[in-house]
């Protein structure tokens, strides 16, 4: 699949930045390697999903970082959240774009990092039973064989919907699978339903499973958000700064209604049929994309801090304040001249 796009477009805001560029970098010298950990469709393909891909796909970090020649090894965990916590452990990642829930769990864990701009909220995660089951709401569930992957935004979205038909992870038999296995699963009978994205949408068009309800994260559990280590952060300001300005600038790219479809395009190269991605991403793409660390996004990890604390997955006290750390998201606003251009969203029930 070709995605024209005009480079034009792609690489827009480049002026607004270069004074601050040229003097910054000339001071500080990036490292030849930036190891950077997100999220891909679990079908195998090297890109990331959502802005990530983006990111990835149009060489943003890499043109910010011209002439220095910087690689960007972009690392795509099988286990997802929870690897990538492994991997920051382990010193093999600098920078990591993936869900709060595990993001809460690293922290809690002694994870040396900073969260330095938003990422969006999560598109639609969908509920699948077998088709010949007859299950038709959440509260049907109780009794079942219910799979997710622990530690993940989707173990709190399956306990909101839970909630939300008085029940808890009590009373459903939970099976702790990555994404590829749940699917595995499904189709071999060996669990009942399973909460995910859009590879559940490719079983329903299968005949394999039905979808009985959907859920959308943020604002209270299920957003995104791009870190960085400490080490790095110390040690290279400047190119930490470059790396937000990328990921600013590849959001006002992607939120943009006439770059819909080459959205689309691009993030189906990741393996995701592209209908299911439509599917997925309804309507203005704008809130899966939101760069801003604001009231909305500080409350979604309260929100989920309070989750991991309330089901005995954390033990240890976060200060949430403390782990945001705004200086490189407005010292990129105040290079491309976008301090203006976002809307800080309030916190929600406010």
């Amino acid at each position: 699949m070709t995605v024209s796009v005009s480079r034009r477009a792609v690489l827009g805001g480049i002026g607004a930045a270069a004074l601050y560029h040229s003097t910054a970098m000339a001071a500080e010298t990036p490292p030849p390697v930036i190891r950077f950990a997100g999220v891909n469709g679990g079908f195998a393909k090297p890109l990331g999903t959502g802005l990530i891909g983006i990111v990835q796909h149009f060489n943003y970090i890499e043109n910010e970082l011209k002439p220095n020649n910087v690689r960007i090894d972009w690392q795509f965990p099988e286990g997802t959240g929870p690897a990538i916590n492994e991997a920051i452990a382990a010193g093999r990642v600098d920078f990591a774009a993936y869900g709060d829930l595990p993001q809460v769990i690293g922290r809690a864990a002694g994870l040396p990092t900073r969260i330095i701009s938003g990422e969006g909220n999560s598109g639609y995660q969908f509920l699948a039973v077998r088709s010949g089951l007859k299950v038709r709401t959440v509260a049907d569930l109780k009794g079942l064989r219910v799979s997710i992957q622990r530690g993940t935004i989707l173990q709190l979205l399956l306990d909101r919907l839970l909630a939300q038909h008085g029940l808890t992870e009590n009373d459903i038999q939970l099976f702790d699978l990555h994404t590829p296995d749940q699917i595995s699963a499904l189709t071999s009978d060996s669990v009942d339903a399973s909460l995910g994205s859009t590879g559940l949408l490719a079983l329903r068009d299968q005949g394999v499973v039905r979808i009985i309800d959907k859920v959308i994260g943020g604002g209270a559990g299920g957003a995104g958000s791009l870190l960085v280590t400490d080490d790095f952060a110390q040690r290279y300001p400047a190119t930490t700064r470059a790396v937000v300005r990328a990921v600013l600038k590849a959001s006002r790219w992607s939120a943009l209604p006439e770059n819909r479809a080459a959205f689309l395009d691009v993030s189906a190269l990741g393996g995701i049929p592209r209908n299911a991605l439509n599917e997925e991403l309804p309507g203005d793409l704008g809130p899966y994309v939101h760069p801003l660390i604001d009231d909305w996004l500080v409350g979604d990890f309260r929100d989920t801090t309070a989750f991991a604390t309330q089901h005995g997955i954390i033990r240890a006290p976060i200060d949430i304040p403390s782990w945001f750390d705004r200086s490189f998201l407005n010292g990129a606003l105040d290079d491309l001249r976008l301090q203006h251009y976002w809307r800080s969203r309030a916190a929600v029930g406010r």
